[in-house]
């Protein structure tokens, strides 16, 4: 397994401090964030929370603005007076973002700022932002032409109200779709920064000859995820409880983290992804393993809800696996709100791991988790790939229980090595991830020159 060329970043290791190449800056600045959220997708909540943990380095004083899918929830988790959270839902983006930024700017241009109280704080704050960061996993992409307006929406207010920004690392194309091209070229076009999350997205966005795109592609930003990053305080004793039972585990214990966006997938083509999943836990539990069947994205008080949401796919492999064995004691699972360190935490009693959601992958491979990978995309094998672990990317469609089992005894067989391997190529994946800091500092600095001249 030889690491392929550098296409995208690798992980860095959480033991490891993350780089800092220049002094805290005692200056107030205000961060606006859309697109990313704490509660539901933890791959979000993590480059969310890394975002602002990494710009605290920096700029200890900042004040963030957080526009969040989940407004109301992502409100009562933090309790922090330096964060304000605003609703970037996309009724809100249409009926107030968006003609309330217009109406501001119109204000602006005829010289009439003083009446800007009239518009909601929403719109004000981000007018005094010094920077909107959009932390969209992914964007304009085709075959996904139904999430272009809010593609679009979440950036428009900051373009109208020339607010600087910057999108971090993230997937995006290919722009065959005659729409989906017009509006990425239209609308990055007036961004100061896109970063390219893997080479196959870089390649689409040059195609689009946008002067805006970063030259080289780098790793996602939660590569640089730290433990003292969390935001929120969320299961904790249910965590401290799952982890003395896991601390307790004699047997091999192996992660399984499934995918609600998967397993709707499989709903819709009529296939098995659950049962698949079931049978390789039974397969695995049956050869004297414990399993361990845990989350990457959760929204505990909407169990009827697939989006976002992990929960209900555990629990309905956990009730197929308790079916005729309620007691099973090599089965534990997460049935409970749990953010991105809390994730970490239980994964670091695993073996290995086998996942299918793409910042699970991120953490297995930050804390140096041999991992296999069940996906639907190119973007898992670019990372993989640059550790020379591409040969464990499948595609989740192929999913059979059997031949699964099998990979994961190899694996195993491998452990060591593989491990090693991943610690090989962390501090790569570090310098890379963090251009994206480097950037912002400076157009962050530039602000400062330009408001004292």
């Amino acid at each position: 397994m030889e690491p392929a060329d550098l296409q995208i970043a690798a992980p860095p290791a959480e033991s490891l401090p993350v780089p800092e190449k220049g002094p805290r800056i005692l200056i107030m600045k205000t961060i606006s964030i859309i697109a990313a959220t704490v509660s539901g997708n933890r791959g979000a909540e993590a480059m969310l929370t890394t975002a602002i943990g990494r710009i605290r380095n920096r700029y200890p004083e900042a004040n963030f603005n957080i526009y969040s899918y989940y407004p109301g929830r992502d409100g009562e988790l933090i309790d922090d007076p330096r964060i304000r959270v605003f609703s970037a839902t996309p009724l809100y983006l249409v009926s107030v973002l968006l003609p309330c930024s217009l109406l501001l700017t119109l204000l602006k241009a005829l010289h009439l700022k003083s009446l800007a109280k009239l518009v909601p704080e929403s719109i004000r704050s981000l007018d005094g932002s010094d920077v909107l960061i959009d932390l969209a996993g992914v964007s304009f992409i085709d075959g996904r032409e139904k999430f272009l307006p809010y593609n679009v929406l979440t950036l428009a207010p900051a373009i109208l109200l020339d607010t600087p920004v910057v999108k971090f690392s993230q997937a995006c194309g290919p722009f065959n779709n005659p729409l989906n091209r017009f509006l990425a070229r239209h609308t990055l076009s007036r961004i100061d920064k896109i970063f390219a999350r893997g080479l196959k997205t870089h390649q689409h966005l040059q195609s689009l000859s946008l002067e805006t795109v970063h030259p080289d592609p780098v790793a996602d930003v939660a590569f640089l995820h730290q433990a003292q990053d969390r935001i929120s305080d969320e299961g904790r004793q249910q965590l401290a409880d799952l982890g003395n039972r896991l601390k307790s585990e004699t047997r091999k214990l192996i992660g399984i983290c499934p995918s609600s966006v998967l397993a709707a997938i499989s709903d819709r083509q009529e296939s098995s992804y659950h049962n698949q999943i079931a049978a390789l836990c039974h397969q695995l539990m049956a050869q004297g393993y414990a399993v361990l069947l845990y989350p990457n994205a959760t929204r505990e008080g909407e169990m009827s809800k697939l989006r976002n949401n992990d929960l209900p796919v555990i629990r309905r492999i956990a009730d197929r696996l308790k079916g005729d064995n309620p007691t099973l004691e090599s089965l534990y699972h997460v049935d409970f709100d749990i953010n991105t360190p809390g994730i970490k935490q239980l994964m670091g009693h695993c073996r290995l791991v086998m996942v299918s959601r793409f910042h699970a992958m991120i953490a297995a491979l930050a804390t140096g988790q041999p991992v296999i990978v069940l996906g639907w995309s190119h973007k898992y094998r670019e990372v993989m790939d640059f550790f020379g672990l591409g040969d464990l990317v499948f595609d989740f469609s192929q999913l059979n229980s059997e031949f699964m089992l099998n990979t994961i005894r190899n694996t195993l067989d491998q452990e060591s090595s593989i491990r090693q391997q991943i610690k090989q190529h962390q501090e790569s994946a570090r310098a890379s991830a963090y251009q994206q800091f480097d950037y912002l500092y400076n157009l962050l600095g530039r602000a400062n020159s330009c408001k004292q001249s």
